[in-house]
């Protein structure tokens, strides 16, 4: 059996190290024995996968084509799961290995959040992130990962990428390799050799239903062509001598996946109901901060003790979602004590512990007939609120594998959510407290300039030409997919335009049931339209 090197482990220890793969796809037969191997050596559960095969099928019957890849973490030089990861439970190694420790995983879903290679998954049994570690336990006594010992073709070459005597950088320097989502810096440290376009671009094959791999022998398996593939070279890739990924051409019908791991959507309504709860808990103290600017002054209940009560019990849902959301709720307390600073879950979790305190300060003082320090406290939860309402844009843009989450124009959407929120919310509780016409007015305004910023942000958007195929796809799965009437009826007609409306009728002179009845609605919209954010996000295939 080959090893990895033949240094010792104490001279590994002494020289820098990066371990690395190359997969021969001219090689592949698609077999599946890296897959069994993997599961066999981490026993890996039923219905999830370390590492898979990806089956791409070209051309129509009876000129047919079916390509393999082989699919998994490509432990990245820069690796956008070790800086989301809130608890360090993903962790980059001295040798280059990306690591897992299981025992400080509070399940949040985020890694895989940031992972644009899909390679990390939800354990069934342990409810725990997993992936692939390059089996360490094997490497750590010079053996090679358990899926190159398996291969029947020797297509998995692994090894010490910074070591010029391996096979493996002996090919990452000379031959002609492709990688994978290169455009978002991670630097991946796994290579494909003759690798088709349409296997490693996960936007070039259409997925199907007709049953993959398990249809009748007699239309499929007996049509494969696993002649392989010559590379036709053009411009630069990422190696010396790169080639670009392997093009087909000929066959008119269009790439199409046949076979393929699940890979369901991580974060689904507790996500997008906890963007609602702490944009009106944020939203509270901003509204409030803005009557003050209209002298309305903290003479009245509401200003005194209701807001603070209400914000801190929508901060109270806020967590309650947050730790429903977790795969190990038990080890929701790991973000305080075992927190990646790094993390903006983290930085996240911080922000609301400090509105917390100052929403509970508020309320007792309030309660106890304070003056001066409660109109203190109002701005300086407003300032908080606006970190609170904001932090999960910077959230959002660690989340690497999501491109439609990387927009510039998420942080003020947030913002404009809680102006709209809290003045809605301030126009609701009005009906019960007497806050007086000054703070009615000042909470209309917040809600009718939090509605029409989320307009103008939404219609800017939609008008502005999308950097990536990522994005475009994403849009157009919430605009024109299945999210549009989420998106369009839910978000843009019930969450702007009817608040908008029932906002300037108020402030034109009607009654307190219609801010009050646009504050509802704004609530409503902004969750309708987040849900069909958070899930269109999703909803483009990184594998």
């Amino acid at each position: 059996m080959w090893v990895l090197g033949a240094a010792s482990n104490h001279q590994r220890e002494e020289r820098a190290l990066r371990y690395g793969f190359v997969i021969d796809q001219t090689a592949c037969i698609g077999c599946h024995a890296c897959t069994v191997a993997c599961k066999t050596e981490h026993e890996v559960p039923l219905g999830v996968n370390r590492t898979w095969v990806k089956y791409v099928e070209k051309g129509a019957w009876p000129d047919t084509k079916r390509f393999f890849s082989v699919m998994r973490c490509n432990h990245c030089t820069d690796a956008p799961c070790v800086e989301i990861c809130p608890t360090t439970a993903l962790y980059k190694r001295a040798d280059g290995i990306v690591d897992f420790d299981t025992d400080r995983c509070i399940g949040c879903k985020s890694c895989m959040q940031g992972c644009p290679y899909d390679s990390l998954y939800i354990d069934p049994q342990e409810h725990t992130a997993q992936k692939c570690n390059y089996c360490v336990h094997r490497v750590e006594v010079g053996l090679e990962p358990a899926c190159v010992v398996v291969c029947p073709e020797q297509a998995i070459v692994a090894g010490d990428l910074d070591d010029p005597s391996t096979k493996i950088a002996q090919m990452v320097a000379t031959d002609q390799l492709a990688q994978r989502a290169v455009e978002q810096g991670t630097k991946p440290n796994l290579w494909y050799r003759g690798a088709d376009e349409a296997n490693l671009d996960p936007l070039a094959a259409v997925s199907t239903n007709d049953g993959g791999i398990w249809r009748d022998p007699a239309a499929s398996w007996l049509s494969v062509d696993l002649t392989p593939p010559s590379v036709t070279a053009t411009s630069a890739s990422v190696t010396p001598h790169a080639a670009p990924r392997v093009v087909h051409e000929g066959h008119n019908a269009p790439p199409r996946v046949v076979y393929n791991t699940d890979h369901p959507m991580p974060w689904g309504w507790r996500v997008s109901s906890y963007f609602l709860t702490k944009g009106i808990a944020a939203g509270i103290a901003i509204a409030l901060a803005m009557s003050l600017l209209a002298d309305a002054g903290t003479e009245s209940a509401w200003a005194r003790w209701g807001a603070p009560l209400v914000a801190g019990l929508f901060l109270l849902l806020t967590g309650v979602l947050l730790v429903w959301d977790l795969k190990r709720p038990d080890r929701f307390y790991y973000l305080l004590t075992k927190g990646n600073p790094g993390s903006w879950l983290v930085r996240g979790a911080w922000i609301l512990g400090a509105y917390a305190a100052v929403l509970g300060v508020w309320f007792l003082l309030g309660a106890f007939g304070a003056d001066g320090p409660v109109a203190a406290l109002i701005w300086i939860g407003a300032v908080i609120g606006l970190g609170v309402a904001g932090y999960t844009a910077f959230l959002f843009g660690q989340a690497e594998a999501r491109d439609l989450w990387q927009n510039p124009t998420l942080l003020w959407h947030m913002i404009a959510g809680a102006f709209a929120a809290g003045g809605g919310t301030g126009l609701i509780f009005a009906l019960v407290f007497e806050v007086g016409e000054s703070a009615e007015q000042a909470f209309a305004w917040s809600m009718v300039g939090g509605v029409a910023a989320l307009g103008l942000i939404a219609l800017a958007e939609l008008m502005s030409k999308h950097p990536t195929r990522n994005i475009a796809d994403a849009v157009h799965h919430m605009t024109r997919g299945k999210y549009a009437a989420e998106w369009w009826l839910g978000g843009q007609v019930l969450g702007v335009l009817v608040p908008l409306v029932l906002g300037i009728v108020f402030l034109s002179g009607a009654g307190l049931w219609a801010g009050a009845l646009g504050g509802l609605a704004a609530a409503a919209g902004i969750w309708f339209a987040d849900d069909a954010f958070v899930k269109a996000g999703q909803s483009v295939p990184l594998s």
